[in-house]
């Protein structure tokens, strides 16, 4: 961004608009006027980043929204009691059913956060030693 924080450079010695700002700009550099990537808005958005940051660095974005931890504890609820129960198996389509909640969600919490990999969750005997 070397380029552009001379720009900026000369925004902010000369205290002109960000036009001449970006036309002094191009004639130091040696660029065509109406050519490249740099236009005057372009200058003018990147002088209030700077102003308000003080440098150019990017910003995180927003991101995913996280699963809330009551979902998780309500699929855990759902995935013991269905495990516990005559058949001993569940899946993540019945468990989504059963709390109204998105199939691949429940699946993200079965996988990611619980831990239970397989797409259909088996109760499984602990092996005790003879």
């Amino acid at each position: 961004m070397e380029v552009s924080g001379s720009a900026c450079e000369v925004f902010c010695k000369k205290g002109d608009c960000a036009a001449i700002a970006l036309k002094k700009f191009r004639t130091l550099k040696g660029l065509r006027s109406g050519s490249g990537p740099m236009t005057a808005f372009g200058l003018k958005k990147m002088i209030d980043q700077f102003e308000e940051l003080g440098s150019f660095d990017v910003r995180c974005g927003r991101g995913r929204k996280a699963i809330a931890s009551t979902a998780v504890e309500d699929v855990d609820t759902a995935l013991q009691e269905a495990s516990s129960s005559a058949g001993g198996t569940c899946s993540a389509r019945r468990i989504s059913g059963t709390l109204n909640m998105p199939v691949s969600t429940v699946g993200k919490i079965l996988r990611n956060i619980l831990q239970c990999y397989p797409f259909k969750i088996t109760h499984v005997q602990e092996l005790v030693p003879a």
